[in-house]
């Protein structure tokens, strides 16, 4: 069987594991380490922002279809929250 798993890594991934193997020495897998340890540090401070909006906010903002919308569009019945 076949491995695939190297096609699931992303780009930088994969240029990592062709780094990786052309390493001979220890020495140089740690300093391959140590420069992709650098490049990464500018990465760890980078906060996904929260977004605090409704679903419906959300699709105007965006342009996007409405739930409501889709529900119609399927004939899914929506429930009257208003009794």
């Amino acid at each position: 069987m076949e491995d695939k798993s190297l096609e699931l890594l992303t780009e930088e991934g994969r240029k990592l594991h062709e780094e990786f193997t052309q390493c001979q020495s220890m020495e140089e897998i740690e300093e391959l380490k140590k420069r992709w340890d650098k490049l990464n540090e500018s990465r760890e401070n980078n906060e996904t922002p929260r977004v605090d909006m409704t679903a419906e906010e959300f699709c105007k903002k965006y342009g996007l279809v409405s739930l409501e919308e889709i529900k119609e569009r399927h004939g899914i019945p929506m429930p009257d929250f208003e009794e």
